[in-house]
This record gives structure tokens, C-alpha cells and sequence, in this order.
């Protein structure tokens, strides 16, 4: 049995001009005009079926609205799709991270993956720091990105402290251990990079 493809409609009618448009920009799939999606201004690149015009409204494929940061679960049984509301999550996501000493929430295309994005101001040094990036790297679990990064800025200067949602999530859910989470974080800048600074990349996480 052929996989099925499940289009979710995004946007109403469409006017012919714009789609004959669209068609001359983006090509045509299977007769229809082929649609660009993007997040923040990025395009989502999906693999196999495209967003298209079809008969008016916007569909694209399920993965590109998880590309974007939309998690969903799918009934096969029931022909089902559940999504879950990204917006309110994000709207109550960003709040806590602003709330925690974050400068809010950016959901943006790095190396063609989804990655939520927040810059952290130093306010007491990172040892001190660190309880309240934890817990925003808690809160950004739930968006469904592809990858989570915090920014600590101290001094102008920037470190990146990165980790996949998923492997994170797997912490949370205590199938791996803490030992194991700290060989999955990705970590760059002064505050990891010197030798001679008091903070060791091993104390992240």
C-alpha cells in the first residue's frame, strides 16, 4: 500500500493571477503550482512532495509544518492528524524565558534545521547562571525545534551552548542518564574555549 500523503490547508483562496505567478517562480508539481514556505524569511526545504496551489489554498506536506516547528501526532487507524498549538506554546514559552533573564524566543533556519534561539545576558557568571539556562532549555523542549541554542553573552562576547531537542527530551524522560546528556551538548566561545578559565565545558548540563 502506497504511503499516503496527508496535506494540511494553511491559507484560503488564492487569486488565479497569483497563482499563475507562483507557478512562473516556483515550477509546477504534477500540474499544480508549487508554493515557497519559509520561517522568519528562511525556506523550509522539504524532501518528496512540495507545498502546492491546489484548487485555491496553500497545502504543504506534514514535515514541512515540523520543519517549522509544529509537532503533531498522526492516526493511521483514524486518518487522524493532532497538532499541537505551537502558537500558544510559543507565546508562554517566551514569557517564561524572558522571565528567567532570556531576551525571548527566535525560531530560525541554521544549517537547514529549525533552531530556537535565545540570548542569555551573564548576570552572576555562568556557574551561577546555569540553573536559570537549564530551565529555558526546559521550556524550549516543548516548540518541537530541531535544535535548542542559548547564547550567553558576557562582556560582548558570545557562547553557544547547543543541544538536540530530542536528545534533551530523552534526559526529561530519564531514558539517558546525565553522564550521557553531557557528551550530547555542543559548546563554543571564550567561556569554553580558554584553558585557563574556571569554567569547564564538562560542567554544562
Amino acid at each position: 500500500m502506497k504511503k499516503k500523503i496527508i496535506l494540511l490547508t494553511l491559507i484560503g483562496l488564492l487569486a488565479v493571477g497569483g497563482v499563475v505567478s507562483a507557478a512562473n517562480l516556483w515550477g509546477t508539481y504534477k500540474g499544480y503550482a508549487k508554493m515557497r514556505v519559509t520561517v522568519g524569511g528562511q525556506p523550509i526545504l522539504t524532501t518528496g512532495t512540495p507545498a502546492i496551489n491546489f484548487n485555491g489554498s496553500t497545502m504543504l506536506p506534514l514535515a514541512a509544518l515540523k520543519s517549522a516547528g509544529v509537532s503533531y501526532s498522526y492516526d493511521a487507524k483514524k486518518q487522524t492528524v493532532d497538532l499541537k498549538p505551537a502558537g500558544g506554546n510559543l507565546v508562554q514559552a517566551t514569557e517564561d524565558v524572558i522571565a528567567l533573564g532570556g531576551d525571548g524566543i527566535s525560531l530560525t533556519s541554521i544549517a537547514k534545521e529549525v533552531t530556537a534561539v535565545v540570548y542569555f545576558p551573564a548576570v552572576y557568571g555562568f556557574d551561577d547562571d546555569w540553573a536559570d539556562i537549564d530551565l529555558i532549555f526546559k521550556k524550549l523542549v516543548p516548540l518541537g525545534a530541531v535544535y535548542m541554542r542559548v547564547v550567553y553573552t558576557d562582556d560582548n562576547e558570545e557562547n553557544v551552548i547547543e543541544i538536540r531537542t530530542t536528545d534533551y527530551d530523552k534526559f526529561l524522560k530519564g531514558t539517558i542518564t546525565d553522564d550521557q546528556l553531557q557528551q550530547l551538548w555542543s559548546t563554543s566561545g571564550p567561556l569554553f574555549d580558554s584553558p585557563d578559565d574556571s569554567v569547564d565545558e564538562e560542567n554544562v548540563g
